[in-house]
């Protein structure tokens, strides 16, 4: 079956200043307001409950900035944005008693935008608003169509992409460094149903509204800048307080925060070579982030402590985790979690207590 979508049509849109930095934007889905309509034999469709719905996720962008701190180039690079609830509808057969003629409905919906580099005008001057060509595209989802009360279809949604259309916005950058967007959508797709040939016209109207955010952050170090080491024992700059083998320990991680794809790996480095150390997850930052004096190191991470892995550092000092962090740690989309690695020092601890921790981890999760 052909996958088509429909859009407006508009020159490139070309931007002279360099991105530089890849952002994250969190949908506010009480503010962006979605609604849709669906058309097909010269009749509406009639929804089952409304035709609202929200956007729930993120949209990714590369974005650049001018001297005036305001952005200047950029490009959205697609989304993870779920629908919410699942849009339902049908066209009412004009025989009494009789089944709707089509029945529809739009189930497990993954989707996202993606851009042509975007035109601020003179990047030098620019103040954030935007204009450019805009490409609405699925990672997911399926629309069931039943004909008749009978004849039922499945549309797979995964990887239908439509033609530009020309989309405006603005970016603003809040005083705490936040980058807001507003940028109001219309997208317009069509479907055709192979074995009547009938074409739906279906409509997506509202706005994308949303804040960058950090998704993967290290916090709590044991390097002076926050709660000082048990016995003055500084690790380096981002690492946390020195262990044995005269370094702070460090906690990374790789992959995304995805609780979808599930490709979170957590990974500690500068470790005592071959001791075990248990990689774990907790609700709060520990005293606002700076941590409290445990063993040799920091404790950063608490509240609703669930232990996620035990591991064994090579001969390196270095171990990463094998499990899914998400599932594992029973993490939901939206939510702030606390990393950390408690880590084993028998025989060259600082402080003389045998163990040590790394600097801690905030990661929020992601659909």
């Amino acid at each position: 079956m052909k996958k088509t979508l429909l859009g407006a049509l508009s020159a490139s849109m070309l931007c002279s200043a360099a991105l530089s930095q890849n952002t994250t934007l969190w949908v506010d889905s009480d503010l962006s307001q979605w609604e849709w309509t669906m058309t097909a034999m010269g009749a509406n469709a009639v929804p089952v409950v409304d035709n609202e719905f929200e956007w729930s996720g993120v949209q990714f962008a590369d974005l650049g900035m001018n001297a005036s701190g305001n952005v200047s180039s950029g490009t959205f690079e697609n989304g993870i944005i779920a629908w919410a609830p699942d849009i339902m509808g049908y066209f009412p057969n004009p025989i009494p008693g009789a089944p709707p003629l089509v029945e529809f409905h739009f189930e497990g919906v993954v989707c996202g935008v993606t851009s042509l580099p975007l035109n601020f005008g003179d990047p030098t001057t620019s103040d954030g608003s935007f204009q450019g060509e805009f490409t609405f595209e699925f990672s997911a989802g399926v629309v069931h169509f039943i004909l008749l009360g009978t004849f039922p279809y499945e549309y797979d949604l995964a990887g239908v992409s439509g033609t530009s259309q020309v989309v405006f916005g603005q970016f603003t950058v809040l005083p705490n460094g936040t980058i807001h967007l507003d940028s109001p959508q219309f997208h317009l797709l069509q479907f055709v149903e192979p074995s009547t040939g009938i074409t739906f016209d279906f409509t997506l109207m509202g706005d994308i509204i949303a804040d960058s955010i950090t998704p993967q952050q290290a916090f709590c170090f044991g390097d002076g800048s926050g709660t000082t080491c048990p016995c003055g024992n500084f690790g380096g700059t981002g690492a946390g307080c020195m262990n044995g083998t005269g370094q702070g320990a460090v906690l990374g991680a790789s992959g995304s925060s995805s609780v979808t794809t599930q490709d979170l790996v957590l990974e500690g480095s500068q470790l005592i070579p071959n001791q075990p150390g248990l990689y774990f997850q907790g609700d709060n930052a520990v005293n606002g982030g700076a941590g409290v004096t445990f063993g040799d190191g920091l404790r950063c991470a608490g509240g609703n402590v669930v232990r996620l892995q035990v591991r064994m550092a090579d001969g390196g000092g270095a171990s990463s985790t094998t499990v899914g962090i998400a599932e594992q740690g029973g993490v939901t989309v939206g939510g702030t979690k606390r990393y950390q690695l408690w880590y084993r020092d028998p025989q060259t601890s600082m402080c003389n207590t045998t163990f040590n921790l790394t600097n801690g981890m905030e990661i929020i999760w992601l659909p």
